[in-house]
Formats: C-alpha cells, structure tokens, sequence
C-alpha cells in the first residue's frame, strides 16, 4: 500500500520548480520533518509554497466524475474506489490545504480525475517519490 501526499503548488512556486521538483520535494519533506520549536516558521513556509482547496467544491468535483463508477463510495471527505476488474483499492482523503492517496496500485484511478486540477504535485514520503501530476499524464 502507498500512500501519497497531493499538494496543490502555487502558481508562482510551481513556475520556479516546474523543471526541479526535488528542491520543492526537499521543501516539503524539511516542513514534514520540523519541530515544535519552529512551528511559526514552517507554517509559513508552508503557506508560501501551497493553495488551500476549497473542500466541498473539491469533493462536488470528483463525486461528480466519479460516481456513476461500480466500486465507488463517498463518505463525509474520503472518497473509496474498489475496482472489480483491476483489484485497486484506493482511497482519497481530501482535507483544506493538501489530499492523501492510499492505494494498492501504481497508477490509481482517481488520478486521471485529479489531471484537470492545475499544479497537484504528489509525494511519497516513505518511499522518496515525488512528481506533478501534468509530467506524469504527458509521459
């Protein structure tokens, strides 16, 4: 199971890291990794590098692409695709300022609903990945 963290860059960060995306990467990651001690300083930096979501209309979104889909279910903010046919079990967990992916899959389906959003770019943690979303649909 992988889980990514979906980040959706401002404009004026994504223009500066569109063709470097580790220093954003190494970015987030120091955010992730920082103390109690520096909380101030890293929400700041935080909310320079990252647009909030405007919740509801995000989930009215990808309901509204994905519900008439067998496997699909939305409850409250976490959105659940179980695939009948390709054994994906996904979930999106979408919050204000960033959205988590679990799935068992390496290309996941709610993916290629996300595309139409500007500037999503998506992190492993754990295992060290990192990419925007357009580089991956225009591979």
């Amino acid at each position: 199971m992988r889980t990514f963290y979906i980040f959706k860059i401002n404009n004026d960060y994504y223009k500066l890291t569109k063709n470097m995306p580790y220093n954003l990467y190494k970015a987030l990651l120091n955010i992730k990794l920082g103390t109690k001690e520096n909380i101030t300083y890293l929400k700041n930096e935080y909310n320079s590098l990252v647009d909030k979501y405007n919740k509801i209309e995000l989930n009215k979104y990808i309901y509204g692409k994905m519900s008439k889909l067998d496997g699909y279910n939305l409850f409250n903010s976490v959105h659940t695709f179980n695939s009948y046919y390709t054994n994906e079990a996904s979930k999106l967990i979408v919050n204000n300022s960033y959205m988590i992916l679990k799935t068992n899959t390496i290309t996941p389906y709610f993916l290629d609903y996300l595309e139409d959003i500007p500037n999503l770019f998506l992190i492993d943690f754990e295992k060290g990945d990192y990419f925007y979303l357009s580089n991956l649909i225009n591979i």
